[in-house]
């Protein structure tokens, strides 16, 4: 029988959903970059600070329509699936309900005061619901019928994107970083 994830686990797989989520968007962002003469203005640019909140908003929309499409689909995210968790809805996995809860989800998760609000509701509640659970009718459980290593491999996968994406464009970004890991060859482009 399956049993609601704790809050601990929950907390973790937002988090890897996040750094997945950001590191595909990264990666796809690569993708149009070489393929396009963006490459070229993108080395020489900074990014100015509306255009990064443009950014992230484009971001924060990615993260709504992968996790829409992922719940709906697989019943799960890839940090869930890492940390062995999948979403349980009591009225049937319609894209309604999946829209609903990740729309609500999204709310919580990018505004800190509801955020914070909905995960101790949850930590006080038996049923471990936050507030975009109620709303849905789900329930997140601690076991999964996909294999955890897949969540795991596409964790790591978010991850290694990340750090390409990031060690590429710091510059653009605005990141003073001074890694030295131009001295590598996997780094030298």
């Amino acid at each position: 029988m399956n049993t609601n994830a704790s809050m601990i686990d929950r907390f973790f797989a937002v988090l890897l959903d996040l750094i997945t989520f950001l590191g595909f968007a990264g990666g796809i962002s690569m993708v149009v970059f070489s393929v396009s003469e963006i490459n070229t203005e993108m080395e020489e640019a900074i990014l100015s600070r509306n255009q990064l909140i443009k950014l992230a908003i484009v971001l924060i929309v990615a993260y709504f329509v992968l996790e829409v499409l992922l719940v709906r689909i697989f019943a799960t995210t890839p940090g869930k699936l890492a940390m062995n968790c999948d979403v349980d809805f009591h009225m049937g996995n319609s894209m309604i309900y999946c829209i609903i809860r990740s729309f609500f989800k999204v709310i919580c998760l990018f505004t800190v005061i509801p955020a914070a609000f909905s995960y101790f509701s949850a930590s006080g509640n038996i049923d471990s619901q936050t507030f975009h659970d109620r709303i849905a009718k789900t329930n997140v459980t601690n076991s999964t019928r996909m294999p955890r290593f897949l969540g795991v491999l596409l964790v790591l996968a978010g991850i290694a994107l990340l750090v390409l994406f990031i060690v590429t464009y710091h510059k653009v970004l605005g990141l003073n970083i001074q890694l030295g890991l131009s001295d590598f060859k996997i780094f030298s482009f």
